[in-house]
């Protein structure tokens, strides 16, 4: 036996939001909906690119004078664009002076900036960051 007729649950539902005493929350949330669905497509598809930042971590050992040889050594290269140095004298400015916008950098600015950093003295090792990860 065949039956062309929607769920019983399904006609509950359509005939609670058809009541014209709740016409008004169901077409804002429509909206809210749609706004978001709109605002989540423009945000991956055209929003802009994340900012993605390459950090140096030197040796606990290493003195100013050493990061400031490794800043002198490895200028920016392409895309990869070296950061000025921050201002703003908090702890993590201190440890970590050494940073590179690496947003627009190609594959070959990347490495040559990590192959220089690597070879220089007191380098631990750099890590990238993107923003809002």
């Amino acid at each position: 036996m065949t039956t062309s007729s929607r769920p019983h649950w399904t006609r509950e539902t359509l005939a609670y939001l058809a009541d014209p005493r709740r016409r008004t929350a169901v077409v804002a949330g429509t909206l809210a909906t749609i706004g978001l669905v709109v605002f989540g497509v423009y945000a991956v598809v055209g929003g802009p690119p994340p900012k993605v930042e390459a950090v140096v971590y030197f040796d606990p050992a290493a003195t100013a004078a050493e990061k400031d040889a490794v800043r002198a050594a490895c200028p920016t290269v392409g895309n990869a664009v070296q950061q000025p140095r921050d201002t703003n004298g908090l702890a993590t400015s201190r440890v970590y002076p050494l940073r590179y916008d690496i947003s627009r950098a190609s594959s070959a600015d990347r490495a040559a900036i990590y192959r220089c950093v690597q070879g220089q003295p007191k380098v631990v090792g750099m890590s990238e960051f993107t923003q809002g990860e």
